[in-house]
């Protein structure tokens, strides 16, 4: 991931960082599949994550303020 002029929270950076390097390994040829329940909770999490952007976002549009793209 290429680096950011916007500030970034260091929990996120780090957030963003594990799921660079969880899909750079899906490509890796050594790669062994997931199992049932990792792929359950990487769903999970992913679901997760993108209600609660969508949320913030919402929020963001209803009080006037500027919507993430």
């Amino acid at each position: 991931m290429s680096s950011s002029p916007l500030p970034i929270r260091q929990d996120l950076r780090d957030f963003f960082r594990d799921c660079e390097r969880v899909l750079a390994t899906v490509h890796a040829p050594d790669h062994a599949p997931y199992s049932h329940d990792e792929l359950q909770m990487i769903c999970y999490y992913a679901n997760e994550v993108a209600k609660m952007a969508d949320a913030q976002r919402l929020a963001e549009h209803r009080n006037g303020k500027p919507a993430l793209t």
